[in-house]
């Protein structure tokens, strides 16, 4: 068994042990100390990361009461005592998110009467799972408010394990999921619940919590939440976002919501105006492309320059229905151009039987189902060739 010196000395961030296992498991290569300051994931904290012997280590899993550490490459002598470090951004901000975690969990539970069902601490976000199928916003500011007074309290947060039978003596937040001796994280007098992770010594140093959105799930609440240094760096984002956008709108920041959503509507009836135009000139376009064809039956060939992405799909709605004809449309836009090739309900086009002549020509990409086909092409050089070849098919 190794000697767990994360409980012991979590702000510690190196020592030195020796291996006592090496496992290859797959492409990694897992390796077991006497000694460890690697926090193994469990309990919906990851796992810590770092270095032994300057090796990366990827991750760290206890399996059967052992503390496995999976490295990139093997380590050159096992034999010889060795250097592990911890990369202290990640553990210390995990120990954020679990801290965290616990003070939302007691007040939603001591407050509100709400029990923590399910906690995810993921690389943005730290998760708790409730069980209710609602909230309230109001519910939710007083969790948000209470939470952070306990921060600015600096209380403190100490663990100590205690036997099975030694429970009754304290005001547990839940049952514990395991037996014999347990390990107790203990919020000042507020909070008491067992636990296996690594947490901060006080609650000042979780800095701020922050509640940024609600979904429902399975017929509960999920609350996610910017904890510590996360939500410190969510607050600054947001800050520069918000001042960018009062530079851009001209506006003080409470006049930001109505001028926002006065050019929000402008910008969909300048949309629809120009959608209406679009189509206007799609429809001139059609009959004028249908006017000027050749043949009995006739083949319309055009290029357009920086139209809109639909400007050839309108033209081809915009034809006739109940006469034969075929198009080929190109839409160029920069280096590559889009192509359309069309025919009416009435014309029997097989144009998968063509696809392979016709686009090498021009280097197209694309398919389609009767009676439209189209795509992507990039070859310009080959567009004349195109037409000439689409129109000698009909």
């Amino acid at each position: 068994m190794s000697e767990l010196l994360y409980y012991e000395s979590p702000y510690e961030s190196s020592f030195t042990a020796k291996i006592t296992a090496v496992e290859q498991v797959k492409k990694e290569w897992a390796v077991q100390l006497d000694r460890t300051l690697f926090y193994p994931e469990g309990g919906g904290q990851p796992s810590d990361i770092g270095w032994i012997n300057n090796i990366a280590v990827n991750r760290v899993e206890k399996r059967e009461g052992k503390v496995w550490h999976y490295l990139a490459e093997k380590p050159e002598d096992t034999t010889i005592e060795v250097r592990g470090l911890i990369k202290w951004s990640h553990r210390f901000d995990y120990m954020q998110q679990h801290t965290g975690q616990h003070i939302l969990s007691a007040v939603m539970y001591r407050r509100l009467g709400y029990n923590t069902v399910a906690i995810h601490q993921g690389d943005e976000y730290t998760t708790i799972e409730i069980d209710t199928d609602s909230i309230t916003q109001e519910e939710i500011s007083e969790i948000e408010t209470v939470a952070v007074e306990m921060i600015n309290r600096n209380l403190p947060i100490r663990s100590s394990w205690v036997k099975e039978s030694e429970l009754g003596d304290y005001d547990l937040r839940r049952e514990p999921k395991v037996g014999g001796d347990i390990r107790l994280v203990k919020l000042d007098t507020y909070d008491a619940v067992a636990c296996g992770g690594i947490h901060t010594d006080s609650t000042g140093e979780v800095k701020l919590v922050k509640h940024v959105y609600t979904e429902k799930i399975r017929g509960r609440v999920r609350l996610y939440w910017k904890i510590g240094d996360r939500a410190i760096q969510d607050y600054e984002l947001k800050n520069q976002t918000v001042a960018t956008l009062v530079d851009w709108f001209s506006a003080p920041m409470q006049d930001l919501i109505p001028r926002v959503e006065s050019t929000l509507r402008e910008l969909t009836e300048q949309r629809k105006r120009a959608n209406e135009l679009e189509s206007r000139v799609a429809r001139l376009t059609a009959e004028q492309l249908l006017k000027g064809a050749q043949g009995t039956l006739p083949v319309m060939l055009s290029e357009f320059e920086d139209e809109g992405k639909d400007f050839l799909k309108k033209i081809i709605q915009e034809l006739p229905n109940d006469t034969e004809w075929a198009a080929c449309l190109i839409n160029h836009q920069g280096e590559s151009f889009q192509w359309m090739v069309a025919v009416s309900e009435q014309v029997d086009f097989d144009f998968n039987a063509q696809r392979k002549e016709l686009m090498s020509l021009i280097g197209g990409k694309g398919g389609g189902r009767p009676p439209v086909w189209q795509g992507i092409g990039t070859q310009k050089e080959g567009i004349p060739q195109l037409f000439k070849q689409f129109s000698a098919l009909f």
